[in-house]
């Protein structure tokens, strides 16, 4: 390199946001007798705020509900909100 000649460091950075629709299963709501008793709008809160501490509906093959549900096979997949940027990160 010449002498007096500045080199600068750049590189590419990319961003999205990925939203993923996977398939849905039935459960027996007598099979959870936590949610005996409550309105459906009850039932949906407790298992949005607790499905990570629910049995699952295959005990053999997953510790959780939400662990079952989120090995579900993928239906539909959608990136979106795609960004790129040059940074410069330095000169020499």
């Amino acid at each position: 390199m010449a002498e007096g000649t500045k080199t600068i460091e750049i590189r590419m950075t990319e961003s999205y946001s990925t939203w993923v629709v996977r398939e849905s299963m039935e459960i027996n709501v007598e099979d959870y007798p936590e949610l005996e008793g409550m309105t459906e709008e009850e039932m949906t809160d407790y298992i949005m705020c607790n499905a990570s501490d629910m049995k699952p509906t295959n005990g053999e093959w997953y510790d959780s509900l939400y662990e079952e549900l989120s090995q579900m096979d993928v239906t539909r997949e959608k990136i979106s909100s795609e960004e790129s940027d040059i940074v410069v990160e330095g000169f020499n």
